[in-house]
């Protein structure tokens, strides 16, 4: 599937590229870098074969394997942004999500984040339908699960961007817009836990949310009863 995705955004960028007259000088070109992840994709097929597709994998390096992904797909997606192919970026973006998944399911660590959190966040702008915001909480969970022991001690961190903070709040949206109590639930502890200070102004807009068609009295009162509770403590 990763691949099948990259072969369709990448003839998008080589055509305009191919088109566009640019002389790269020493950078590498689209064509090239879609190669390199190529070669890439091999690796990770070939281990889904020999190891099997959720094993456990000790004797490759996964984690490098998801990283070398990680930096053709940016310089990629540079590419696209430079020869204004917004679409071809996004689904160039997106494929970040896929490699690492693939790492994850290796049990390998995600030591590069920025690209999965932005993918995770185009997902979040696009999931329509229940069911594909049920997926999209699971496959945050998965992440932060993934990212936590490195990630969390960021706290005292002000960076609005940073990414530790944009899990934590996507991850506590979509489970609201999931409609699962247990997700829910999970979501808004963990946010409480992590990023207090965000809590009064994500339970405010979580309430009106939580107002329209499809959420059940129950979890319109787990949201409530959070808003009542920051909203008092902020005014402390």
């Amino acid at each position: 599937m990763m691949r099948v995705r990259l072969k369709a955004a990448a003839r998008e960028i080589i055509a305009a590229f191919d088109r566009s007259g640019i002389r790269p000088g020493s950078a590498v070109t689209p064509a090239m870098l879609v190669d390199a992840i190529d070669v890439f994709v091999d690796d990770c097929e070939r281990i889904d074969r020999e190891y099997g597709p959720t094993a456990e994998v000790l004797a490759e390096d996964v984690s490098g394997i998801a990283d070398q992904i990680f930096d053709c797909l940016h310089d990629l997606g540079v590419w696209a942004d430079r020869l204004d192919l917004r679409n071809a970026r996004i689904a160039v973006i997106d494929i970040s999500l896929e490699a690492a998944q693939w790492c994850m399911r290796h049990r390998g660590q995600l030591r590069q984040i920025g690209p999965v959190v932005a993918a995770l966040a185009n997902r979040a702008n696009i999931a329509g339908s229940l069911d594909a915001c049920i997926a999209l909480s699971d496959a945050y969970e998965a992440v932060i699960a993934n990212v936590a022991t490195r990630l969390q001690a960021d706290h005292t961190s002000t960076d609005p961007l940073r990414p530790w903070r944009q899990l934590l709040i996507n991850a506590a949206v979509i489970s609201t817009r999931s409609r699962d109590l247990r997700k829910m639930e999970r979501a808004y502890r963990r946010l409480e836990a992590h990023l207090p200070s965000e809590c009064p102004a994500f339970f405010q807009q979580a309430v009106h949310q939580v107002a329209g068609l499809g959420f059940s009295p129950e979890a319109r009162a787990m949201v409530q009863s959070r808003n009542a509770k920051w909203t008092s403590r902020a005014r402390a």
